[in-house]
């Protein structure tokens, strides 16, 4: 029976003196059957009290307390933990254990009992000091040896895999093997928290003081108690520093152990037996974490049994913690129909790139490959996270390569198979689904309703309303795009403060209730044509910075909010919340916790003119991904996530819905624009005698890059050769003003190498201002070929207009950067 495995990260060194006590545990758990039928009904709780202790000797480690019930016992160790069930163990030791050494007495005292294994988990992390461990510890593909040499009969073999990147400190080493005679066992939850660099004040708790400080002192003190409060715990404290805990409830325990020396300091946490219904995944990781507050920590979760998605639960959805940032997650399918899955996180400092954590199940993540057709259907807008594209029109998207080389050569490829002469898009759907697993992951409280106007590319809503997007809408058009995705009206807040008539109606007609005003005259309007709406008082908070500030034109400045708020009262129209933009493109972080510090203030005026409590808080746009001019995303989280639980906290605003604006965030990176050259022309400059080449494209101010005058956007560009490589394109010419380049040139070949000449591109109009880029440094390039803009998604074809006959490019071909999208 072969191992399937994936080589892990260590290399064996000689064991050295550890400086410092090793936290991460080792753990090994063995499921039994009873073939025969002939077994004790207490199962693996008969096995001799003395035959335990040969066998944790084995391991080097001793029982210090112990706590039953009528389903299993725990054992609180010297390093670590041991649960008895009547068909499975769990044994757990830390330091420089030899757990493995206790395999064989354990299956030695089962087989007296006429049990035999049918099922093998073994894991751990990464130590932090590896070369203090004995053999094969230091070493994992030697551990797995040992295992297979026991357990390697069970199936097929066992799976072993090292999950997340093997050069960090957080990854996760897990071996499982499973029988295919003996039966499944039920459904079994199983979570596992590993954290390292704990807060110095909780960290302090652990410490026995000069007064000593008890086990259940540091149990009360630290917040422990109340993880799982109908539980009881047995504790222990270790002298002078450590600790230690059992729980025990119905047939589920949990269990800790606490490091809490500086520099090496470390605490895990696990649960195992509570189903999901018993039990909310990210409400217990957010306990576990005020209690320890580390700076980094994963969590592992896993199956076993007869585990269904559907059953799932909290479980089965992806965490996000808040203040902490996912920097990794995997996903693996065990023997018996088992599941890992594994995070990291890091606290949230700044400008980390961030993912979105993988769910528990794959079938949770999974929707069907024929999209979103069904007008009205919600369920053909259930919320998916990861990889499916979502394409409402035939010949779906391609997937491609990562790299800007890749975007190229599919540019390339298809310029040639269609002999297009038009400018056209290219919208990557992995960078959207890449951009939405970073806001779930920083700003999980904060509800992204996409911006229409930024881009109303029908693929890209499609695409948004699968994950489960909002949308803030500003006009009748807009309202309609996204009502045709079957999106629920309660996603939809027509967020323009000043509307006309017939698009009030139409919001009415269509069942959006949700909208903003600024004035008093937008009330009355509201009351005269959709009665039923429920209002956000947009006032003005400003960045004065922003790339495109919007206070100058809509916000309630702070001395009308107080009248405007009773005017709505006088006219019976229910105020749902207040609503903030700091404008487009933010550049002062501070501006969004300002702006929520004073929406409350708004709150409370509210409730003080006896207005129904307020539940919505719209904290409008400004947002941009990395790579963009503005605030860096990570930071603009960090900030609004330390704001709302400042001002609404959770305990007491859970009610409130919190809502953003996201545009330009989700689109200006997913898009990339190809233009042609069609016209060419060398100039010398009279200042240094030097040779400018200006090149004429077809898109240009008053179409794609009108960006440049309304967004006031910052643009790149590469060269594409097609006509000078050879390709040649209906675009090709041979002008006589045209310079020709290399014609042997590969089509894929980067421009490495290549001289390169100063550059102005125009655009195709006869306007002079139609000017894209005056001192750029291009190869020189000829009649024919293309140029590529990247990060053209934001406020370009959506502003663009058909001056001189030109219409903004109309094509958009979509692809998947990356691997396949999983289905």
């Amino acid at each position: 029976m072969g191992v399937s495995f994936i080589p892990a990260d260590e290399v064996m060194e000689p064991v050295v003196a550890s400086p410092g006590f090793e936290g991460f545990e080792k753990r090994l758990e063995v499921e039994f059957w009873d073939p025969l039928g002939f077994a004790n009904p207490s199962g693996l709780r008969a096995i001799p009290r003395n035959e335990i202790d040969t066998m944790l000797s084995a391991a080097e480690c001793t029982i210090v307390s112990a706590l039953s019930n009528s389903q299993f016992d725990s054992y609180v160790l010297s390093e670590s933990s041991l649960f008895v069930y009547p068909s499975k163990i769990v044994i757990k030791t830390c330091g420089t254990t030899q757990l493995l050494k206790a395999i064989p007495l354990l299956l030695k005292s089962a087989s007296f009992i006429s049990l035999e294994a049918c099922r093998c988990k073994y894991s751990r992390g990464t130590f932090i000091f590896p070369s203090a461990q004995p053999s094969p510890y230091g070493n994992f593909n030697e551990e797995v040896v040992i295992l297979e040499k026991y357990f390697g009969h069970l199936g097929n073999g066992g799976k072993a895999c090292v999950m997340s990147d093997a050069s960090k400190m957080h990854n996760w080493h897990v071996y499982v093997a499973a029988s295919e005679v003996a039966p499944l066992s039920s459904e079994t939850y199983t979570m596992e928290m590993c954290m390292t660099q704990l807060d110095r004040s909780s960290a302090a708790l652990f410490y026995k003081s000069p007064f000593y400080r008890s086990a259940a002192d540091m149990t009360l003190l630290s917040g422990i108690r109340n993880l799982l409060p109908h539980s009881e715990i047995c504790d222990f404290a270790f002298d002078p520093c450590g600790y230690s805990m059992n729980s025990v409830e119905g047939n589920a325990h949990s269990t800790i152990h606490i490091t809490p020396e500086d520099g090496f300091s470390y605490a895990s946490f696990e649960t195992m037996g509570y189903s999901p219904s018993m039990l909310d995944l990210g409400s217990l990781v957010d306990r576990v974490l005020g209690c320890f507050k580390p700076a980094v920590f994963s969590i592992s979760l896993s199956t076993a049994g007869l585990c269904h998605s559907q059953d799932a639960g909290s479980w089965g959805v992806p965490v996000c913690p808040r203040g902490y940032v996912c920097s990794g997650t995997t996903r693996h399918e065990m023997p018996g129909g088992s599941f890992v899955v594994y995070h990291t996180y890091t606290r949230i400092l700044g400008g980390d790139s961030t993912v979105m954590p993988l769910a528990l199940f794959p079938a949770l993540e999974k929707v069907a490959s024929n999209g979103y057709k069904s007008k009205n259907s919600e369920a053909s807008l259930k919320p998916f996270l990861y990889g499916v594209q979502p394409l409402r029109e035939s010949g779906g998207a391609e997937v491609i390569g990562p790299t800007a080389r890749d975007m190229d050569s599919f540019i390339r490829k298809k310029i040639q198979s269609t002999g297009r002469e038009d400018a056209f898009y290219v919208l990557d759907l992995a960078t959207v689904t890449r951009l939405w697993k970073i806001w779930k992951s920083a700003m999980p409280r904060v509800h992204p309703f996409y911006a229409v106007k930024c881009n109303p590319d029908p693929q890209l809503l499609s695409m948004l309303a699968a994950l489960g997007a909002g949308f803030d809408v500003a006009s009748k058009a807009e309202l309609e795009a996204v009502t045709q995705l079957g999106v629920a009206p309660r996603n939809i807040i027509f967020a323009n403060p000043c509307k006309l008539p017939s698009h009030i109606t139409e919001a009415a007609k269509a069942g959006v209730v949700y909208t903003t005003f600024d004035s008093e005259g937008e009330l009355y309007k509201l009351k005269k044509y959709h009665p039923q709406a429920e209002v956000l008082l947009r006032f003005r908070a400003d960045d004065t910075g922003a790339r495109c500030p919007l206070g100058v034109k809509y916000g309630a400045e702070w001395d009308e909010c107080y009248h405007l708020l009773e005017v709505a009262k006088t006219l019976g129209i229910k105020v749902a919340g207040v609503a903030f933009h700091v404008g487009s493109g933010a550049s002062d972080v501070n501006a969004f916790a300002e702006g929520i510090k004073a929406a409350r203030k708004l709150f409370d005026m509210a409730e003080s003119l006896g207005l129904p409590r307020m539940t919505m808080l719209d904290i409008g746009g400004g947002f941009v991904s990395d790579g963009g001019a503005g605030v860096k995303f990570a930071a603009a989280a960090y900030e609004i996530g330390n704001a709302l639980e400042e001002h609404f906290p959770r305990e007491t605003m859970a009610d409130v819905r919190i809502i953003g604006e996201p545009g330009r965030f989700f689109a200006e990176e997913a898009f990339s624009l190809a233009v042609l050259v069609f016209g060419c022309r060398v100039r010398r400059r009279e200042e240094g005698n030097k040779t400018v080449v200006e090149y004429w494209i077809n898109d240009g101010i008053y179409g794609s890059m009108n960006c440049l005058l309304y967004d006031h956007a910052t643009l790149s560009v590469r060269a594409l050769p097609v006509a000078s490589s050879g390709g040649g394109s209906s675009g090709s010419s041979s002008g006589s003003d045209c310079e020709s380049s290399s014609e042997d040139e590969e089509d894929d070949a980067p421009l490495l190498d290549v001289e390169l000449h100063p550059s102005i591109i125009f655009g195709p109009t006869c306007d002079g201002l139609d000017t894209v880029l005056s001192d750029v440094w291009l190869p020189r390039l000829q009649c024919g070929d293309w140029l590529v803009f990247p990060r053209m998604g934001a406020y370009t074809k959506s502003a663009g207009s058909s001056f001189n006959g030109f219409a903004v490019p109309d094509a958009t071909f979509y692809v998947h950067c990356g691997a396949a999208p999983e289905m």
